[in-house]
């Protein structure tokens, strides 16, 4: 169905994509670890992000290299017990990562909307009520994927695991959009404005989040509706290469997510992109230091 040199260059496409995404993130896990100041409870929401969109680069490169091998016949791979067994976890890993990060998304939303709403009663939450709440995003991830993957298992229905999924999707991204209309709303119609340091605090984290947020909104979108609309209604006609050229570029679209959110933290978070610029720049003069071969 495609070329080899198609195939080639989406793999290409996919590997950068999924290197960057590792690479980022590492990067921001490795901030967060070492600078104890970004370790807040308001950010222990966005380092699980980071920790789920790192697994989601990690893992999902494998399914499009299992895709393009089948389609362009490139690697000859006999279907055993064995792969099929690993094919199902490594879907499930993709399918579950996935999923964790949105759900987190959706959680960071419902955060800053009590912070915004009862700011005294959010900074009294303990940091067990945050370690039940990531344990509980993983968990409910999980289920999730479970249910996607048990009716193809067992019934072969494909396509009612697409639409479980994605209804699951979209249900996430209404929490968020819900939650941020109320958020906005506050901000716009708040007749006393709080102004010491800690409200503002919250509200530049607010503020960070909902940028992120609203790139996540537009980068998971698109691959919903395509999945409701394109695969129930022209999953029947011929254009079966295009259908495939479009899967894959939303497919690319929505795992930039994951690459993002690093990138809007170093621009909107002055702590962030100060402990950035002090890992570069001691990076940098450990460099300096190493001595010259020549030199010796």
């Amino acid at each position: 169905m495609f070329s080899s040199s198609e195939c080639i260059t989406w793999f290409a496409v996919f590997l950068a994509v999924c290197v960057a995404i590792v690479t980022v993130n590492l990067i921001s896990i490795a901030l967060f670890i070492k600078n104890r100041s970004l370790r807040t409870r308001a950010t222990y929401l966005v380092i699980n992000l980071t920790i789920a969109d790192m697994f989601v680069g990690g893992f999902y490169l494998p399914v499009p290299f299992v895709i393009l091998s089948c389609l362009c016949d490139i690697v000859k791979m006999n279907l055993s017990q064995e792969l099929l067994v690993l094919l199902v976890i490594i879907f499930f890993l993709k399918i579950w990562f996935l999923l964790t990060s949105l759900t987190n998304i959706a959680v960071i939303s419902l955060d800053r909307l009590h912070a915004t709403i009862r700011p005294f009663r959010h900074r009294l939450i303990k940091k067990w009520v945050y370690g039940v709440t990531i344990a509980g995003v993983w968990v409910l991830a999980a289920m999730v994927t479970a249910m996607c993957l048990i009716p193809l298992l067992r019934f072969r229905e494909y396509l009612f695991g697409i639409y479980f999924t994605q209804s699951y999707c979209c249900l996430c991204l209404f929490v968020i959009c819900v939650s941020y209309s109320i958020i906005i709303v506050k901000f716009l119609c708040g007749a006393h404005p709080q102004h010491h340091g800690a409200a503002n605090r919250e509200r530049k984290l607010t503020v960070t989040l909902f940028i992120t947020t609203i790139v996540s909104l537009l980068m998971w979108l698109p691959y919903a509706v395509y999945t409701f609309v394109f695969l129930g209604i022209v999953k029947f006609l011929s254009f079966q290469e295009l259908e495939l050229h479009l899967h894959f570029s939303l497919t690319i679209l929505y795992l930039m997510n994951s690459l993002v959110n690093p990138v809007v933290y170093t621009i909107k978070m002055p702590e962030f992109r100060k402990a950035l610029l002090l890992l570069f720049k001691r990076q940098r003069r450990q460099n300096a230091q190493v001595i010259p071969l020549h030199a010796l």
